[in-house]
C-alpha cells in the first residue's frame, strides 16, 4: 500500500491506538489534540498527593491490549504490570446483603451456594450458553468492520447471529438463568458500563459479565494512566507527531471528500485521510457545517439515543469501611424506578445507585501514607432537567455532592464527611469540555439494538470520502477493549 498522510483528531485511546497501527504500516500520521495531554476520557490528575484516574478504572479483555502492543513489536506484560482482582467486585444490595463476583470458578460456586444456592445450576447454564455464543459474537459481530446490512444478511453465520438474544433485553436474558432477582441484577447491571439500562440493552451484551467471569477483571498496578502513557510513548517511537493544545475548528470538505482540517488559529493541515477520535455525533455537528451534511443532519444527530452521563466524586479520605473491595457497586432500594428516572424521564434519581472504586486497596502509593482514594461514580441523565429547565451543574454540583456523601454515610461510610481530606468534582459539563462528548454523554451512543453492529454509525463516513471514525460512538461500541477493536477495524477499512 502506498503511504498516505493521515490526520487523526484527538489523542484518546482510540486515536493513539489507530495511529500506532497506521504508522507501523508505514503511513505518515499526525494527531491533533486540544488538551495539553493525551488520554481523552482516560485522563489523569494529581491533587494533594493523590493520583487520580478520572475515567476508566479497570481492564477487561486484556488480550486486546496485548494484541496492540504485540502488533507494534512490544511485550505489554513487561511494560505494564497487571493484577487480577479477586473478587472482581463486590455488589452491595439495599437489603444489606452482598455478593462477590469471582473469575475463579470454585470461589464463584461457593459464593453462589452462600448467597443463592438455587441459582448454581443457572450459573452453569449461563456459562455454557455464552461459551457457545462467544466466538460467533466476537468473530462476526464485534471484531469485523460492520459495513452494510447485506454483510449480515448474506453471512453464513446469520442463523448463529440471530440466536444471540439480540431481540430481548439483558434483563430478560438473565431472567432465563437466575431465579433470585438480585442475581438477575448481578448479571445484567454491566449494561451500565455502556451507559444504558439492562432493560433496553440487547441480551447479546451479556457477553460482558461472561467475559468478566472467564477472563477476569484486571488493574494496572500503577493505574490506568500507566497504559495511556505507554501507548503514547509507543506512538511517538513509531514516528507519529502529536500536536497538543491545538483545537480543530472544522474538517475541510471539497467535492464530498475530506481533504484536511482547519485549526482555531486559522491554519490549515492537509491530508489524504482524516480520522476523528472525537465523539462521532460531536464531530458531525461541530466540525462539519450543516449545509454540507445530507445524511447526518442536526435532526438525525439529535434523534440518536445517547447514554447516560456520570457525576464523579474523587475523595481523599482518612478512613474507609472494612467491607469494601477494590470495586464496589451500591444498589438503591428501587432500581427499577432508578432506571426509569435515568433513561425514560431524564430526572435526577431520588435514590441513586453508585459505584465506588478504592484503588488504594491494591496500591497504597496512589494516596498519601495512611490515606485512601475513593472514586465515586453516580449515573445521571445526560439531558437532565429541573422544572423544565436544563440542570445548571455549576450551580447545583456542590449540593449534589453533599447529597451523595450523605447517601454513602447511610450505606456504611460512617462519618465520611469529617474524614474527607481531598475532594474533586466532575459533572457532565466537564466530560463534554474534557473529551467532547455530545450532551456530556460519558459513554457515547447507547448500545440499543438499533445502534449496534451495522445499525451503529459507521467508521467509514457514509457521505464523505476519506473520512473515518474511531472510538466509543462508532463500531463496535463503548469501553476500552471495544475502542481498541475499533482502532483495528478502522485500520482495516483504511
Amino acid at each position: 500500500m502506498e503511504p498516505k498522510k493521515i490526520l487523526i483528531i484527538g489523542a484518546g485511546l482510540g486515536g493513539m491506538a489507530l495511529a500506532c497501527r497506521l504508522a507501523k504500516q508505514g503511513h505518515r500520521v499526525e494527531i491533533v489534540e486540544k488538551n495539553p495531554v493525551s488520554g481523552g476520557r482516560a485522563a489523569h490528575k494529581k491533587v494533594k498527593g493523590y493520583s487520580i484516574d478520572l475515567g476508566p478504572t479497570f481492564v477487561l479483555m486484556p488480550g486486546e491490549f496485548e494484541e496492540l502492543f504485540t502488533y507494534c513489536g512490544k511485550n505489554m506484560r513487561e511494560l505494564i504490570p497487571l493484577q487480577l482482582l479477586s473478587p472482581c467486585y463486590r455488589l452491595h444490595f439495599a437489603d444489606s446483603t452482598y455478593f462477590d463476583m469471582h473469575s475463579n470458578l470454585p470461589e464463584m460456586v461457593q459464593e453462589l451456594k452462600r448467597y443463592s444456592p438455587t441459582d448454581v445450576q443457572g450459573f452453569f447454564d449461563f456459562l455454557s450458553y455464552h461459551h457457545t455464543q462467544y466466538e460467533t459474537i466476537y468473530t462476526h459481530f464485534i471484531s469485523k468492520p460492520a459495513t452494510s446490512l447485506a454483510q449480515i444478511v448474506f453471512s453464513p453465520q446469520l442463523f448463529d447471529l440471530m440466536n444471540t438474544d439480540g431481540f430481548i433485553s439483558m434483563w430478560d436474558h438473565t431472567g432465563k438463568f437466575f431465579k433470585n432477582q438480585n442475581m438477575q441484577l448481578a448479571f445484567s447491571f454491566q449494561s451500565m458500563y455502556l451507559g444504558e439500562s439492562p432493560h433496553t440493552t440487547p441480551g447479546t451484551y451479556s457477553m460482558i459479565p461472561f467475559t468478566e467471569l472467564t477472563q477476569g477483571v484486571w488493574f494496572p498496578t500503577q493505574g490506568i494512566r500507566s497504559i495511556i502513557d505507554k501507548i503514547e510513548k509507543m506512538t511517538l517511537e513509531l514516528g507519529v507527531k502529536i500536536h497538543y493544545r491545538k483545537t480543530v475548528k472544522s474538517i475541510l470538505i471539497e467535492s464530498g471528500k475530506a481533504t484536511g482540517i482547519q485549526l482555531a488559529d486559522g491554519s490549515i493541515m492537509e491530508a489524504d485521510i482524516v480520522v476523528s477520535n472525537l465523539d462521532l455525533p460531536a464531530t458531525y455537528s461541530k466540525l462539519i457545517p450543516s449545509s454540507q451534511r445530507k445524511i447526518m443532519t442536526d435532526k438525525k444527530i439529535n434523534s440518536l439515543k445517547y447514554s447516560c452521563s456520570a457525576f464523579m466524586l474523587y475523595l481523599g479520605v482518612e478512613k474507609i469501611p472494612s467491607n469494601l473491595k477494590h470495586h464496589n457497586v451500591f444498589f438503591c432500594v428501587d432500581y427499577e424506578k432508578n432506571f426509569k428516572q435515568l433513561f425514560n424521564s431524564d430526572e435526577m434519581p431520588e435514590d441513586p445507585s453508585f459505584y465506588v472504586n478504592v484503588p488504594t486497596l491494591t496500591n497504597s502509593s496512589l494516596a498519601p501514607k495512611g490515606k485512601h482514594l475513593l472514586f465515586v461514580l453516580v449515573p445521571v441523565p445526560a439531558k437532565l432537567k429541573k422544572n423544565g429547565q436544563i440542570w445548571d451543574w455549576e450551580k447545583e454540583k456542590e449540593a449534589f455532592a453533599q447529597f451523595i456523601i450523605g447517601k454513602m454515610e447511610q450505606r456504611g461510610f460512617s462519618h465520611l464527611k469529617k474524614h474527607i481530606r481531598m475532594k474533586e468534582i466532575y459533572t457532565p459539563n466537564d466530560w463534554e469540555s474534557l473529551a467532547g462528548m455530545h450532551f456530556g454523554s460519558t459513554f457515547g451512543l447507547s448500545p440499543t439494538f438499533m445502534q449496534s453492529s451495522i445499525f451503529r454509525p459507521q467508521q467509514k463516513s457514509e457521505e464523505f470520502k476519506n473520512l473515518y471514525f474511531v472510538g466509543a460512538s462508532t463500531h463496535p461500541g463503548s469501553g476500552m477493549p471495544m475502542v481498541l477493536i475499533s482502532a483495528r477495524t478502522c485500520q482495516e477499512l483504511i
